[in-house]
Parts: C-alpha cells; sequence; structure tokens
C-alpha cells in the first residue's frame, strides 16, 4: 500500500455512496485510497454473473434501481446502461398470490368482490373504522387504521412480525408510511420512480467503471481499522461502516436486523422475479428468482433453468452483515453518542452510506447524499 500520506481522501467502503464520492473526487484531480474489508466491490449491491446459466446472481438480495431524481439517474447512467424492467411484487396468502402493494385487485381478490375504484375505497375507509383508531400508537395500530383488521392480518402484520422478529406492536407507527394503499389496477411496485431497471452488465461492473480512474487506489480485504491511527491529520475519512464497530463498541452494539440467504439452482421456476410470503407459518420472507430481471436477455429468461434465492430475516449478531437500521428514539440517541465519540477521536472523519449514516436509504438516496457531500466538500 501507498504511503497513506500521499491521498488527500481514504474511503472505507466501496458501496454506491463510497464509490460516487471517490468518483466525483478524483474527477477534480484529488487522489483517493478506496477500501474495503470484504474481498468484493459494490458492498451490498454485488453482484455476479452465475457461469453455467448466465444469470446476474444479486448476492445480498434482489437490487432494482429506481429513482425520481433526475440528477441521480443522469450521474449512474455515465458508468452502465439500464435495461426496461419494471418491478412488480406478488404475495402469497393461505396458497393464492395477490398484488403488493395493496391496489384494487388485492382488495377484490381477497374478499371475493368486484367492487370498483370508489366502492372499494369506501369499503377499506369503513373496514378501518371499526377499529375505532384515531391516532395510531405503533404499526399493528398504523396498519388497522389504514387498511382494516382482515387486509392488515393478511398482507401486513405476519409478513412485518417475521421481517423484524418481533410483535408489531412494538414497532413504530411511521415503517407503514413506506407501503401504500391504491384503489387502482397499477401494480408497479415503485408507482413513483421516473427511471426504473436493472444494469445490463450487472451491479458490480458499476462500481469498476466508477473507480477506474487512474487518481483512484482499490484495496480489498483491508479494515480500517487497522489503518486509521496512521492516517494523518490532514486527510479525510470517509467511513461508510458501523460507527459502533469502528469505536470498538463502547457504548455497546446498534440495534440492527440482518437476513440470511439459502440459494439453489433449479428447474423450478417462480414466473416471475420475486414472491413475498405473507403467512407466519412460512419461515422466509421472500424468494428470489434471479433471470427475471434481465428483460433485455429473452434467452435467459427463457432457460429452464433458475437461480432462487430464499430471503430470511435474521437477528443481528456482533460482527454479522448489518442490513436494517432499528430506528426509534433510543437508537438514535445512542447513534448520537456514538457520533460525538467519533469527532472527538477522529476529527477529520466524515460518516456516510447507510451503515455510516444509520439509515435505510434506496441505492439512489445513498448516490445522491453522496452528490451532494462532494459539493459541500469542494465547496
Amino acid at each position: 500500500m501507498k504511503e497513506l500520506k500521499s491521498y488527500r481522501y481514504i474511503i472505507a467502503g466501496t458501496g454506491l455512496f463510497g464509490a460516487t464520492v471517490a468518483e466525483r473526487l478524483a474527477s477534480q484531480g484529488h487522489k483517493i485510497l478506496i477500501i474495503d474489508k470484504r474481498d468484493h466491490l459494490a458492498g451490498n449491491v454485488y453482484s455476479y454473473t452465475d457461469p453455467d446459466t448466465n444469470i446476474e446472481v444479486h448476492k445480498y438480495g434482489s437490487h432494482i434501481f429506481h429513482t425520481e431524481f433526475d440528477e441521480v439517474w443522469d450521474y449512474i447512467t455515465k458508468f452502465t446502461e439500464f435495461n426496461d424492467y419494471i418491478h412488480t411484487v406478488d404475495t402469497r396468502h393461505k396458497g393464492k398470490l395477490y398484488p403488493m402493494p395493496i391496489n384494487l385487485d388485492t382488495i377484490n381478490l381477497l374478499y371475493g368482490t368486484d367492487m370498483d375504484a370508489e366502492a372499494a375505497e369506501k369499503f377499506v375507509a369503513a373496514e378501518a373504522e371499526k377499529e375505532g383508531i384515531k391516532d395510531p400508537k405503533n404499526f399493528e395500530e398504523k396498519g388497522l387504521s389504514l387498511v382494516g383488521r382482515k387486509l392488515h392480518e393478511a398482507f401486513l402484520r405476519n409478513y412485518t412480525a417475521k421481517q423484524w422478529s418481533t410483535d408489531p406492536k412494538n414497532l413504530s407507527a411511521a415503517i407503514l408510511s413506506r407501503i401504500p394503499v391504491r384503489f387502482n389496477r397499477d401494480n408497479r411496485y415503485f408507482i413513483t420512480a421516473k427511471h426504473q431497471g436493472i444494469p445490463k452488465e450487472g451491479y458490480t461492473k458499476i462500481v469498476e467503471n466508477m473507480l477506474a480512474n487512474d487518481l483512484i487506489d482499490v484495496k480489498l480485504n483491508t479494515d480500517i481499522k487497522k489503518i486509521i491511527d496512521n492516517i494523518p491529520g490532514e486527510t479525510t475519512i470517509i467511513y461508510c461502516g458501523q460507527i459502533d464497530e469502528l469505536l470498538d463498541y463502547e457504548f455497546g452494539v446498534l440495534p440492527y436486523r440482518s437476513l440470511r440467504f439459502e440459494q439453489e439452482t433449479t428447474d423450478d421456476t417462480l414466473g416471475r422475479a420475486v414472491i413475498n410470503e405473507a403467512d407466519a407459518d412460512v419461515p422466509y420472507t421472500r424468494t428470489h428468482d434471479y433471470k427475471y430481471y434481465q428483460s433485455h436477455q429473452p434467452e435467459v429468461i427463457n432457460q429452464s433453468k433458475s437461480i432462487l434465492c430464499r430471503e430470511y430475516p435474521a437477528d443481528f449478531q456482533k460482527g454479522g452483515e448489518a442490513y436494517y437500521p432499528v430506528n426509534n428514539d433510543e437508537s438514535e440517541a445512542l447513534y448520537q453518542k456514538y457520533v460525538t465519540l467519533a469527532k472527538e477521536k477522529y476529527p477529520n472523519l466524515i460518516l456516510g452510506g447507510r451503515l455510516g449514516a444509520y439509515r435505510y436509504w434506496d441505492m439512489d438516496i445513498a448516490i445522491k447524499n453522496a452528490l451532494d457531500l462532494v459539493k459541500k466538500l469542494l465547496g
């Protein structure tokens, strides 16, 4: 490794946030070192092509790029071409598939009715009114007040309990703001996305292209903790990892949820990219059939083989893979204690990315926040 003092910026994390910051700073003539403790680039968006099937496997679960921001789309499309994939999701409940998020077809299928939009909206409002909840205090109350008991218990309650490994009464009502209810037949999952698709060459190739600048050095299998005390004070560190881990868990472990994946190559197929499992007796939350993301390669979709991946929620263990921050008042207070300590111990350190910011960001938000950070750094 070159002398650390030769770098103006050292970035820990090669996901989309770190890669965007590295690319933008290098484009302005700054010498960059970007490292990752994993043995591959791209963080949780890492993907690879299976040599036997040509299926692009998303190692850490499905990633569908979508954004409302032209700035983000204009930036990311400099490094890849996207296909025309539009994401839809079906949810299985008692052996039957329903569109998700909840829409007019979901409602009619569950109740065995044939209502139009106006009738369905009035019907669901009446179902919700039966619960008598005016000021929902948690996820359970929010779901009941939004769609009524039958829809909530069929599609929201058990899925959420599995995902977070707790009774929905213990979860914030704010979580449900990510789940819309529609009274039309539009089954697009990302209904407001101006831009959407899957990169034709995979996600890892995007990051490789972003970092293909002579001013950027990349080192994998490198833990920032092993070198941080040797980084000069005038070098800015941008850290995209867990702040509690960096600071040796001085105040305890920040709460996260984790995931476990079981993957197989099989002649079975879902016939679609994803099926969610809403019922409590199914231990996993969803199954991915990766080939259906490759809408630009019908020969891949039409082959007999599929690569299926079942996604299981898991409790986070210290040193394991952190996927979702458990955001609440208590965890935010703990995070802020770590932020204060980090500023005292490493005045030249900036926190970024999902883990560093302790926030659940979609890919486009990570890129947007990275672009905003660079603008601030460059003045």
